[in-house]
């Protein structure tokens, strides 16, 4: 790669960092384009030659965000706790991600940016429970859509709402008191759904990938 090349590639980075930030502070319809070529130090041409439009924008941040989702999906461990935990924690130091579904919901959520994307991960994702369900790691008559839902709900929300949980808790849910309890909890409740049918302690011989590997994918 030469150096015009290595300048394009850093100055594409520096925009997609600052319009992530700019788009998790004020959505889609808020974000200004000309802050975030302030936040990314280019000028509004520049990001017009990289990327097209604000739309096209938002649409790579979304697509970069659902790749690295993708990869905690084919790397779950194969123990609910596990994952639990994995999740959560990447949840939490991605408040930016949840804010931007924030912004979505609040304009109603109906028309969204790279929809058949997150489609997939999704049931990208419920290829991989229902596979546990077939190995033996989650009990066999798990509803794997009600499942998904509350872990993402599980891991999710003491980020999307922090006032909330300082109120229950007592705590921030930055502090490492309340993340040292959420942990605890996470692992807690994943063994207790696993041990309903006396499975928390059985390992499964074939892990996500083999699930996935099977699996049809978007647009082949």
């Amino acid at each position: 790669m030469n150096n015009k090349h290595r300048d394009l590639a850093r100055t594409r980075a520096r925009i997609l960092k600052a319009a992530l930030a700019e788009f998790a502070a004020k959505g889609l319809a808020g974000a200004r384009v000309d802050a975030i070529a302030r936040r990314a130090r280019v000028n509004k041409r520049m990001l017009f030659y990289c990327f097209g439009s604000k739309a096209a924008l938002y649409r790579e941040v979304l697509r970069r965000k659902l790749g690295e989702n993708l990869a905690l999906v084919e790397t779950a461990p194969s123990r609910l706790s596990e994952t639990l935990l994995r999740w959560y924690e990447a949840v939490s130091s991605d408040r930016q991600w949840i804010r931007m579904h924030q912004w979505e919901a609040l304009g109603g959520g109906q028309t969204l940016v790279a929809e058949d994307e997150r489609r997939e991960l999704f049931k990208r994702a419920l290829t991989v429970f229902r596979h546990w369900t077939k190995q033996g790691s989650l009990p066999g008559d798990v509803d794997c859509a009600q499942l998904l839902i509350s872990v993402l709900a599980l891991t999710s929300f003491p980020v999307a709402f922090p006032q909330i949980t300082r109120l229950i808790a007592g705590a921030s849910p930055e502090s490492a008191r309340f993340r040292r309890a959420r942990r605890g909890f996470l692992s807690w409740l994943g063994d207790r759904i696993c041990n309903s049918e006396g499975l928390a302690s059985q390992r499964v011989t074939a892990g996500p990938q083999a699930a996935l590997s099977a699996a049809p994918t978007a647009g082949r």
